[in-house]
């Protein structure tokens, strides 16, 4: 086509669109979005005039082909502004700070416009077919890098926009978000193109005036159907949508700082030069992969891009989506760990990540997770000044830096927290107990931990409580269904031990009547007595056919020096067991005898069995200010710290073949008289359990029944 008429198609389409500009500029009360596009629209027409001049008028080709790109480098930001005058922020006001990536365009966009007319981004490069041809310079390539850039950034704005209406706005959106895509789309186009070829065609001008057209075309026929009035679309702005911008417009920036230093090597005609830029650039590549892959990096980016351009460091919402969806399948305690781990490390950029954990069994703090310890520290007392600190009160423990929350000293250098170089503790409670903390290091941007760090983590803190707590109440419905099912297991033995009872008391009478040593038959007589007694009080528990609940004995004032006699002394016979007991003046125990026997020995026969034939076994009785201390501490082979967590939960036997029932009994009885009960274990070395009873009088005595 001769430029005759390609001169006159472009002219209809700048027309078309310097119209539909007029329309939109005299609009009474137009709205931000309609100044916007009626600027674009303004632009689009200068463009395709000034390329039509240029066809016209050949003498002065440069300056109409400079006036041409100048309004295409002021396109983009026309197009950004349009797209966010769509948006309505959710707070109901305009956060300028939204409009943050228009303005960097805009001034960029202005730069790159004045190099244009000052003759720097076109230059002219021969002939062809009798026609002057215009070529890119080396600032014309950095020109449309940009162009083909900030277009990219305009067409993310308007699926932003898109994704973000709902019907009926998105009906009457639809065609003008097409049309302006339709316009930016060969906008990236035509920015390869010259990239690729650096030299400008009559025929480009052509095709972006038929796809102006059909744009246009497009954009009249969603202004029919909104009628001019001004549309607002409900969207919100991440945060992480702004960071992925600022990551694109970085790298986009590095990219053609690069792709400039190799293009001066090359021309630096020096022998080296093709080979040195190809290393540049290779070199350049590689830091780039490295920076992208290095979490310092991504966590000072975040950090300037909270900083700069929102109120909070954190997108709430966003953040607590991510909560939400972390958790959302995790059934028990092992799961929500393993998910409150993750969910940490991807949060909080920073050396470590520690969650500490209340373990039952030794009343002690143990790090059940952690980002990089291999090896399990030493666990934290309860009189660890940190731990202290957070039982009190339920806000964050600084360890270092300034920000809201408390500031502790964490201890002596030997200390755990001070090992690991932690620098704010947080706390997870489940009905208002401690029941375990969040441990993060330092952040990786440096500074310390503030308040929008303390806040979202007191949101996930209470999130996991409440988990927790729901794991806690599932486990133990799972514990009672399983004492359930033994319980109900124990009534097929019922009529076995029925039989065993009479004939342990036959044995008695016959013994009675036929034994030749009086003294035997008194210790036989004695021995079968008390074992079908006792048998028969066990069928009692076991039955569940009674309706009333099982009558228990009266509290009394149980002599545990005594007891604990009585307990050890049918285990002295056993040669390779040492007992050491220290007694000492104590005053008696408020309690039912009968816990108190099966107390002790459920922890005797617990501690007997772990020594394998060989070992010792110290008891100690002792007596404090308002109660009395057992001790029964072992030579065995000790317990595993990972068994230690489920110690006390019923069906959990730490010993193969055990039904995990005694010590879950035995936590159940100290509980029930208002004592607690404490294991220390080391594998290998033994095992140490600590029993504490008030000796004041118990009143109510139903609350020391406890179902065997």
């Amino acid at each position: 086509m001769s430029p005759m008429w390609i001169a006159i198609v472009s002219g209809l389409a700048g027309v078309m669109a310097a119209g539909m500009a007029a329309v939109l500029f005299v609009r009474s009360r137009p709205g931000a979005s309609h100044r916007s596009l009626a600027g674009l629209l303004a632009l689009t027409a200068c463009a395709i005039l000034a390329d039509g001049l240029g066809l016209l008028d050949a003498a002065h080709a440069l300056f109409w082909r400079e006036i041409a790109m100048a309004a295409e480098l002021m396109q983009p930001v026309a197009l950004l502004y349009t797209g966010l005058g769509f948006l309505n922020p959710e707070d109901g006001g305009k956060d300028s700070r939204a409009f943050w990536r228009a303005r960097v365009v805009g001034i960029v966009g202005v730069l790159f416009a004045a190099l244009t007319l000052m003759g720097q981004v076109f230059v002219w490069a021969g002939s062809e077919d009798g026609q002057r041809l215009l070529a890119l310079s080396l600032w014309g390539q950095a020109a449309y890098v940009f162009v083909a850039v900030s277009m990219t950034l305009g067409l993310a704005t308007l699926e932003l926009v898109l994704r973000a209406s709902r019907e009926p706005v998105r009906h009457r959106l639809k065609l003008i978000l097409i049309g302006l895509g339709g316009l930016a789309g060969y906008q990236i186009y035509a920015a390869s193109q010259l990239l690729l070829f650096r030299v400008w065609q009559p025929e480009y001008l052509l095709a972006s005036s038929a796809v102006a057209t059909l744009s246009l075309a497009l954009i009249i026929s969603g202004m029919m159907r909104t009628r001019l009035q001004k549309i607002l679309v409900n969207a919100y702005v991440s945060q992480q949508a702004l960071f992925g911008s600022i990551t694109f417009i970085v790298i986009g920036l590095y990219l053609l700082a690069v792709g400039a230093v190799g293009e001066w090597l090359r021309r630096t005609d020096q022998p080296w030069s093709e080979g040195l830029s190809v290393v540049a650039v290779a070199g350049a590549l590689v830091g780039l992969i490295i920076a992208a892959f290095s979490k310092t990096v991504r966590s000072w980016l975040r950090h300037v891009v909270a900083r700069n351009f929102y109120r909070s460091k954190y997108d709430y919402r966003a953040h607590w989506l991510q909560v939400t969806e972390a958790f959302e399948r995790a059934a028990n305690r092992d799961a929500i760990m393993d998910r409150l781990l993750d969910l940490l490390i991807k949060t909080f950029p920073t050396t470590s990540v520690l969650i500490w954990s209340f373990r039952e069994a030794d009343q002690r703090y143990c790090l059940v997770r952690s980002m990089t310890m291999e090896s399990e520290p030493v666990p934290l007392e309860l009189s660890h000044p940190v731990v202290r600190q957070l039982v009190k009160q339920d806000e964050p423990v600084l360890i270092e830096g300034d920000g809201k929350g408390k500031q502790v000293r964490a201890g002596s250098t030997d200390d755990p927290l001070v090992e690991l170089s932690v620098a704010l503790c947080f706390p997870i409670r489940t009905h208002g107990r401690l029941t375990a903390f969040v441990a993060l290091g330092a952040p990786l941007h440096g500074g310390s931990y503030g308040t929008d760090d303390c806040d979202l983590l007191r949101g996930i803190a209470h999130h996991v409580g409440v988990l927790l707590s729901h794991a806690r109440l599932a486990e133990e419905r799972q514990a009672s269904a399983e004492l359930e099912a033994l319980h109900r297991f124990s009534l097929f033995c019922l009529h076995d031990l029925k039989n065993l009872a009479a004939r342990l008391s036959l044995v008695a009478q016959n013994a009675v009547q036929h034994g030749r040593d009086p003294a035997f038959q008194e210790s036989a007589m004695r021995t079968v007595t008390d074992t079908a007694n006792k048998m028969t009080v066990l069928m009692s528990k076991l039955s569940l056919t009674s309706v009333k609940p099982e009558p228990t004995s009266a509290p009394e004032a149980v002599d545990m020096a005594k007891l604990l006699e009585e307990i050890i002394a049918p285990m002295r016979m056993d040669e390779t067991v040492r007992l050491c007991v220290t007694d000492g003046p104590v005053k008696p125990v408020m309690a039912v005898r009968e816990h108190m026997h099966q107390l002790l020995l459920n922890v005797m026969l617990n501690a007997g069995q772990s020594l394998n034939g060989k070992g010792e076994i110290f008891v100690g009785l002792t007596q404090g200010d308002s109660s009395i201390v057992i001790t029964v501490q072992d030579t065995g082979c000790g317990i595993a710290p990972a068994k230690l967590e489920s110690l006390f939960r019923p069906s959990q036997s730490s010993r193969p073949g055990g039904l995990g029932i005694g010590l879950y009994q035995c936590k159940q009885i100290v509980e029930a008289h208002g004592g607690t009960i404490q294991i220390r274990s080391e594998e290998g070395k033994g095992t140490q359990v600590t029993i504490e009873l008030p000796v004041a009088p118990i009143v109510d005595h139903e609350t020391l029944h406890v179902n065997g």
